[in-house]
């Protein structure tokens, strides 16, 4: 595997290669002091991480990695940062797949790109790492970004009201989730529930984000996205009310479907396609995105099984079970029968299909 490390300072170079002379870690890596010679480096072989420095002069990392991303799609991006201002981050987010916290440690930069590079072994799949590679953004539900958009920018808004839309838009909820499991705000542990999500941030980074947003142009103009916003806070409502409570099920179901709101993976040619581990194409690619961001684990192995949650090794039920019945029947679909009578389950279906139809009903009032 080739990494290349990018920073305008030789001695945080010279730490990182330090280090990496002390591990195993079996790769090539590579060292540029500016986002140029690093752009030439990788013009004369291309690398599958790319870890850079935020600031740094002539060409900053947001940008150099801007420019992998378009030459590089494959390549997984990380960026090294402080704590910057919101312009700064929100550049960031658009073209970093990970964000480490500076000043780190070396042991905690090479574990972050270690975890980044078992991804690409994940569906043994180069379409995946390709298609998820290009994405700058996804698109927000139009009616609901309006929504959201109003309320924001009313001092009296109930934050309440606020945080309740956020959560119900699967574009908005796995930025917003992102960020909260970056380096800055996660503080180490993990965030599985929307909610904790948006009060570790704060409202006024959250809001940040959305009215920054640059997406509810091209999102007006594709009715699908505000149908599959419509079936995915569906599920999200069923699964909360399957498990009981509010947590990664909740937000599993919510991005279960993330994948979809990609334009190419609702033509012919992928609609029915699966990876070489016979993953369906749409939940490897949901899955890949969603743990390239940083999301907890329990919540990207629920998105990537909920179609077939058989395939798991697992026999229990747990959050993959609440999720593929979520969403299966939020979209109309039926459950894996054979895996809920395997998981002694499937005596629950008729009372779950009654949660459907009363969360149903309640949304059309």
């Amino acid at each position: 595997m080739q990494v290349m490390f990018v920073d305008d300072e030789s001695r945080v170079l010279s730490g990182i290669e330090r280090a990496l002379m002390m591990q195993d870690t079996g790769w090539f890596y590579r060292f540029a002091t500016s986002g140029q010679d690093a752009l030439a480096m990788l013009e004369e072989h291309p690398a599958d991480v790319v870890v850079s420095d935020m600031r740094m002069p002539f060409m900053d990392g947001a940008e150099l990695l801007a420019q992998v991303r378009e030459r590089w799609p494959r390549a997984i991006r990380i960026i090294l940062s402080g704590y910057s201002d919101a312009e700064a981050t929100l550049r960031m987010l658009d073209v970093a797949h990970r964000f480490v916290a500076k000043p780190c440690d070396s042991k905690t930069l090479l574990a972050t790109v270690e975890n980044a590079l078992a991804l690409r072994n994940m569906f043994l799949d180069p379409k995946v790492a390709e298609i998820v590679g290009r994405i700058n953004y996804l698109p927000p539900a139009p009616k609901l970004f309006l929504e959201i958009s109003r309320h924001i920018n009313n001092p009296g808004a109930d934050t309440r009201k606020i945080i309740d839309l956020l959560s119900s838009d699967p574009a908005l909820t796995a930025r917003i989730m992102q960020l909260a499991n970056s380096a800055w705000f996660s503080r180490g542990n993990q965030v599985s529930d929307i909610g904790k999500a948006i009060t570790n941030l704060g409202l006024e980074q959250v809001k940040l984000l959305v009215l920054a947003s640059h997406v509810f142009t091209e999102a007006k103009t594709d009715p699908y996205v505000e149908q599959l916003q419509q079936k995915a806070m569906l599920a999200s409502g069923l699964a909360t009310r399957i498990a009981g409570k509010q947590g990664p099920e909740q937000t599993a179901s919510l991005l279960a479907n993330t994948g979809l709101l990609i334009p190419e993976l609702r033509t012919p040619e992928y609609v029915k396609e699966t990876t070489a581990c016979n993953t369906p194409l749409s939940a490897a690619i949901s899955a890949y995105l969603l743990t390239l961001w940083g999301l907890p684990a329990e919540i990207t192995d629920a998105v990537a099984h909920h179609q077939h949650p058989a395939r798991l090794e697992n026999e229990t039920f747990g959050i993959t079970g609440v999720v593929h019945v979520a969403v299966m029947l939020a979209n109309d679909c039926s459950p894996d029968l054979s895996y809920l009578e395997q998981t002694g389950m499937l005596n629950k279906l008729p009372q779950w299909q009654a949660m459907l139809t009363e969360l149903q009903e309640t949304t059309n009032d």
